[in-house]
């Protein structure tokens, strides 16, 4: 199965300079129609807008805020305000998926009950995501390499939270460099959570590089993607190890298949 992707341009096509409308440009020449990025705050949003528009290429996900602890229920409040505010920039590019992550763990709760409050605090989100129509993506990410303390660093985590909220706003992303760096089997844990799962990020492990830098079997990755009913884009949020167009000349010809 053909899969489109998308390039997150934080990592990606850093040759073409800072600027976010340069990378923008360098990616669509490589042959990219799909982006994403980070936090849009503080960023030239109209800049960013023109690009996409002039290249023809589309942000599909943004992410909400790296940092924020929403086991801590005083945290929600001042959360929504700063979702509001990332949904409405998400909004403005056309963009319509804005990835939440729960933030660290705390010792002294019991996972299910800090689980249970992050749902909270996602329910609180619910109202903005439909008033400015974008999705909440959940991630979860390693606590093994990348993210040490997180609370939700299994798939499970993040499907758990999605299905007590049962909101069609509320969806899942499965990243399988993540998920293989936790130490998950990708069948496994991807199959459980299918119901949920809209988007899929991907790069390779060990590393965080493109596909055909680590250990991961490309071929056989995107033939599970297949055969679990997975039709969405695939998103290449990776670490170059070389110029960018050249490192993710491998995964466009297996996606082309």
């Amino acid at each position: 199965m053909a899969y489109d992707l998308s390039v997150n341009l934080e990592y990606g096509f850093t040759e073409a300079g800072e600027k976010i409308e340069d990378r923008i440009a360098a990616a669509a020449a490589a042959g990219f129609r799909k982006v994403e990025l980070f936090l849009l705050k503080g960023r030239d949003l109209t800049a960013i807008k023109r690009a996409l528009d002039e290249n023809g290429v589309e942000l599909i996900s943004t992410v909400a805020d790296y940092v924020t602890q929403l086991v801590d229920p005083a945290t929600h409040d001042g959360f929504c305000d700063v979702f509001h505010d990332a949904a409405s920039a998400a909004k403005f590019l056309g963009c319509s998926n804005v990835v939440v992550t729960s933030g660290r763990g705390v010792p002294w709760l019991k996972r299910p009950v800090q689980l249970a409050i992050f749902a909270d605090a996602l329910r609180k989100l619910v109202p903005i995501a439909e008033e400015l129509d974008v999705t909440i993506l959940l991630e979860s990410a390693n606590t093994r390499f990348d993210h040490p303390g997180v609370l939700c660093s299994t798939t499970h985590d993040s499907v758990v939270v999605a299905d007590m909220i049962d909101h069609p706003r509320v969806k899942v992303l499965y990243d399988l460099y993540h998920s293989v760096v936790e130490g998950e089997d990708p069948e496994t844990a991807l199959k459980a959570a299918m119901h949920q799962v809209v988007h899929v990020q991907v790069a390779d492990a060990p590393g965080r590089g493109e596909p055909g830098s680590g250990k991961i079997d490309w071929p056989g990755a995107l033939a599970m993607f297949e055969r679990l009913g997975y039709g969405g884009a695939v998103g290449l949020e990776l670490q170059p190890t070389k110029p960018s167009a050249e490192a993710l000349s491998y995964i466009q010809q297996l996606c082309a298949e």
